[in-house]
């Protein structure tokens, strides 16, 4: 069996058509039919059901379908291989990171990977994590970073990053009760919280939160910008509940206030995920290191404020 018939089966797999994978291969349509009926007829076995509406798997073509990737996957890795031999890490790599890492993790990492490869072209894209999970599946980004809590499907593998707790966000000087852990969110009156929008994956993990330990909420709003978010807590008597590696350029305190959430706690796990039939490029793979690096050391940084001097802290306000 040639890699291209396995190549054009992986296609009409994943777009659920011979005529949207004929476009994704620069293929034509027949040519694809022709190259899946050879491997059906050969083998003795039926891989898609084929409607007007476009083609679905079987289960023989969901079983094929898992070792097809695998073995472009290793096809892919030797050919990075040898171009690695014979001249420098070049390319270009796009990947998608979340807005929580764009502010506190992001910058240290394209710094350090800037000067040891110097010739590699690197595009960044922000987004929440349905967005930046389609991009991956499309071919539209080589790996992203996304909050373990939703379903990745067949095309997608997954590597675990780290743990990160979740923390309430408030205007600095602002105080209540914490406990050594952090803030019991039911020890303190009803509060205005500042909450993702329904299709972002934390969403309902918090929704959830509140509502198994039975937090009263005075008000909630919708808004999908972390630097929004941050903006309106900083000056307002809006709270928020944010990642602890969003929240560490605040911690000095002069301008939020952060205190993660206690009894219980609720964390939210980091992913890095790749297409599975397109593993990283020594490029690729060189940046996610670097980011891994960089997320384990900010992971490290307790996420609470520091009490800040006062004066400062009434100079802050006084021209915020």
């Amino acid at each position: 069996m040639k890699l291209q018939q396995l190549r054009y089966f992986v296609a009409v797999f994943e777009q659920g058509s011979f005529s949207a994978a004929a476009e994704k291969v620069n293929a034509t349509q027949s040519g694809l039919s022709m190259h899946v009926g050879q491997i059906e007829k050969r083998y003795g076995v039926v891989l898609f059901s084929r409607s007007s509406s476009g083609v679905s798997p079987t289960e023989a073509g969901r079983s094929f379908y898992r070792e097809a990737v695998k073995v472009l996957a290793a096809a892919y890795r030797a050919e990075d291989r040898i171009r690695s031999l014979s001249k420098s890490v070049t390319g270009h790599i796009r990947v998608g990171l979340m807005p929580t890492f764009t502010r506190a993790v992001l910058t240290p990492a394209l710094l350090e990977f800037a000067e040891e490869y110097p010739e590699v072209r690197l595009s960044i894209s922000e987004a929440y994590s349905g967005a930046l999970a389609n991009d991956v599946t499309e071919g539209r980004l080589d790996f992203a970073v996304v909050p373990a809590s939703f379903d990745l499907g067949e095309m997608l593998v997954a590597t675990p990053m780290g743990q990160d707790r979740e923390c309430l966000v408030c205007a600095a000087g602002r105080e209540f009760p914490t406990t050594p852990d952090g803030v019991r969110l039911r020890d303190l009156p009803p509060q205005k919280f500042v909450l993702p929008g329904q299709g972002n994956a934390r969403r309902h993990r918090i929704d959830a939160y509140l509502g198994q330990n039975q937090i009263e909420v005075l008000e909630r709003l919708q808004l999908d910008t972390m630097h929004g978010t941050l903006g309106l807590v900083g000056q307002s008597d809006w709270v928020s509940i944010l990642p602890g590696i969003l929240c560490l350029p605040d911690l000095d305190g002069t301008r939020r206030r952060v205190v993660p959430l206690a009894d219980p706690a609720l964390t939210v796990d980091y992913l890095q995920i790749e297409h599975a039939s397109r593993p990283l490029s020594q490029g690729a793979q060189a940046f996610a290191d670097i980011l891994q690096k960089e997320l384990t050391r900010a992971l490290g940084v307790a996420p609470v404020s520091r009490n800040p001097d006062r004066s400062a802290l009434r100079s802050i306000v006084a021209t915020a």
